[in-house]
């Protein structure tokens, strides 16, 4: 039992392209945003995620979701600027 766990979690983290966000969760993830820059942000750094899980995705993509809970577009520019993207 362990063995076919431990296969089926590693072939869920080396798949590619399938597990990326669908449309569907990307615009769920865009519409969270409180600004129209950070919700292009989240947009075009999260597009590409292939985690399954919202903790597993990748710096820029965290990053972006943080911008997007900014409530003005001062507060999301210098969110960016720390993150660096």
């Amino acid at each position: 039992m362990k063995k076919l766990l431990s296969i089926l979690i590693l072939s869920l983290i080396t798949a590619n392209n399938a597990y990326s966000l669908s449309e569907e969760k990307l615009i769920k993830l865009t519409s969270k945003a409180y600004t129209p820059g950070a919700a292009g942000l989240i947009y075009d750094y999260c597009a590409h995620e292939d985690a399954f899980l919202e903790m597993l995705y990748s710096k820029s993509c965290k990053c972006a979701i943080k911008a997007g809970k900014a409530k003005n577009l001062a507060a999301v520019s210098l969110i960016v600027d720390q993150c660096g993207l």
